[in-house]
């Protein structure tokens, strides 16, 4: 329904209750992260919208993608946002001004993870690229899957990798060799959690 709702965290069901409703994007709203006293939101009406999440108001808007926005991270003052445009573009959270783009992918970037001072993106063009938050150069790409990259996380000193290719590729974050392939889904792998010593993966298997 194109908004985003704010639900009351409770100690049990009876406590979560709503308790306010954004509206202002005019498509799906496909991400979300916060960062201090703001929450951010991506849509596919090709925008970045931001709340105030005490007062709930809308405080600005970043327009610059010309297509859908599907992922958003921040490392310390900075915002980066994946697009169906193909590009990440960066902006500083606190002017709200565009610092920077990313420009590499050659189609639709779905998913973004931060380590250090290193950002990974995964894209429709099957590669995931390595870069640094400092320069804003390309690191490296990393090759391997057959279809889209859907989702990627971090553990240490490994990436994980899931595709529409049904599988899940790790990759070593010092050398950036793919080290191995799980392979068990029979449908496309859309996310990826990690908890202690154990990889969870969601699928549409």
């Amino acid at each position: 329904d194109n908004t985003i709702r704010i639900w009351a965290e409770g100690t049990n069901t009876e406590t979560h209750e709503e308790i306010g409703i954004l509206g202002g994007h005019t498509d799906v709203v496909r991400c979300l992260t916060i960062h201090e006293n703001k929450l951010y939101s991506g849509g596919l009406n090709n925008t970045i919208r931001i709340w105030n999440t005490e007062t709930h108001e809308e405080i600005g808007i970043l327009g610059g993608h010309t297509d859908s926005v599907w992922c958003l991270t921040i490392h310390e003052n900075k915002l980066y946002s994946g697009s169906c445009d193909n590009t990440i573009r960066i902006w500083n959270t606190e002017t709200h001004e565009e610092i920077g783009i990313l420009r590499g992918h050659t189609e639709s970037v779905y998913c973004l993870t931060l380590h250090g001072n290193t950002i990974y993106s995964g894209s429709c063009d099957k590669t995931i690229r390595i870069w640094n938050t400092e320069t804003h150069e390309e690191i490296a790409i990393l090759r391997g899957h057959t279809y889209y990259v859907w989702c990627v996380a971090i553990h240490e000193n490994k990436l994980y990798s899931g595709s529409c290719d049904k599988t899940i590729r790790i990759w070593n974050t010092e050398t950036y060799e793919e080290i191995a392939t799980l392979e068990g889904h029979s449908s496309s792998v859309s996310c990826l959690a990690i908890h202690e010593n154990k990889l969870y993966s969601g699928s549409g298997d």
